[in-house]
């Protein structure tokens, strides 16, 4: 029972806590009206997976095929992860208390209230069904698997997980390094890799993607506070109703919570529209100091890296979403600094593909 319930409390640490932390490093790259608690969590969530990632990806391209590669890897993850957090902490401590405030609700109408109230009551409701459901999904076999084996044996892709036998080195599924951060996870916390997938990921994820769309309806609603919690409720119902096929993003956010390509639809490319958003907000008003226009598009470059480590697709399309979204900006606001900007953020995707079709990627 008492490792049950210390398991439980560095799982909490790990994915709850630990991002918060690194996010007090990461925030000062931003302007000061954005360095708000669910600003600072989001930034700190994707510079830790970047961490990660660079570590991992680091270990699978150079001792992947050696004995407990993993051992080596997840150490490294983790000396990396807790320096930034203490790091992060020293920070809060010695130049930022006054983050923490309670959220002002007396000035919302009553019937603002009673939406906000039926859009939390919809996301617990699916992350209740998240942790007491499972679905089958033939993924499963390979990617959690993966998971397993990094947790349990130390090798990392170099295991095929449907005959057990040794393999090549798989870079098309290696690159993408999320079966790593959940076998990171279950190393540090005592918990079983499938058991982080299933249960403690959808935790994690499902409020997390409601927190980004609650961002965006707050620049798409910015005058209208009553249109928020129902913006928030449309997003919910098209959620939960969205299984009209397996390959739907409401389908892969619900089901294959876990999966990489579930979090690039869910989480990278709706935060990438909520990044240009902002960028959109600050260059529709008087110019900005170059440092506080550079900052989002800082910001972009760390979703760019989730979304690589996230799934090869996530490279291609996140960056054809920068791109787009870029081309639509630069019309609208003629600043030729867009152009600028949009480059430094994909640096992440060209890095990818070197990487992929250096290694024999096809």
């Amino acid at each position: 029972m008492l490792m049950t319930v210390w398991s439980i409390i560095r799982l909490i640490f790990f994915m709850f806590i630990v991002p918060m932390c690194i996010g007090q490093l990461f925030k000062y790259i931003l302007k000061k009206e954005m360095r708000r608690p669910v600003i600072t969590y989001l930034i700190g969530f994707f510079a830790y997976f970047g961490v990660v990632q660079i570590i991992s990806i680091f270990c699978v391209l150079t001792i992947a095929g050696q004995p407990g590669a993993f051992e080596t890897c997840f150490k490294a993850c983790l000396v990396a992860v807790l320096l930034l957090t203490v790091t992060g902490i020293f920070m809060f401590f010695r130049f930022d208390r006054t983050m923490i405030k309670k959220p002002d609700i007396k000035g919302l109408s009553i019937d603002t209230k009673v939406f906000y109230g039926i859009f939390i009551a919809l996301v617990l409701f699916q992350m209740i069904k998240a942790v007491v459901s499972r679905i089958f999904d033939g993924d499963n076999t390979y990617y959690v698997t993966q998971s397993v084996i990094a947790q349990k044996i130390g090798a990392m892709y170099t295991v095929d997980p449907y005959k057990g036998g040794l393999q090549p080195l798989d870079v098309r599924h290696a690159l993408a390094v999320v079966p790593m951060w959940i076998a990171f996870i279950g190393k540090a916390c005592g918990v079983h890799a499938t058991i982080v997938a299933y249960t403690a990921m959808p935790l994690l994820i499902i409020p997390l993607v409601y927190i980004i769309y609650h961002e965006i309806s707050k620049v798409l609603f910015a005058d209208n506070v009553e249109m928020r919690p129902i913006f928030m409720i449309i997003v919910n119902i098209l959620m939960i109703f969205g299984n009209v096929s397996i390959f739907t993003p409401a389908t892969f956010f619900l089901m294959r919570t876990w999966q990489g390509k579930s979090m690039l639809t869910s989480i990278a490319f709706p935060m990438i529209v909520l990044i240009f958003l902002w960028i959109y907000k600050d260059c529709d008003g008087e110019k900005k100091p170059v440092s506080e226009r550079a900052s989002l598009w800082a910001f972009l470059f760390l979703v760019n890296m989730f979304s690589g480590m996230c799934t090869e697709m996530g490279v291609v399309f996140g960056a054809g979403l920068v791109m787009l979204l870029s081309l639509i900006l630069l019309i609208s606001s003629k600043r030729w600094t867009v152009v600028l900007g949009a480059f430094c953020s994909i640096i992440p995707n060209l890095v990818y593909l070197i990487l992929f079709f250096g290694n024999g990627g096809h």
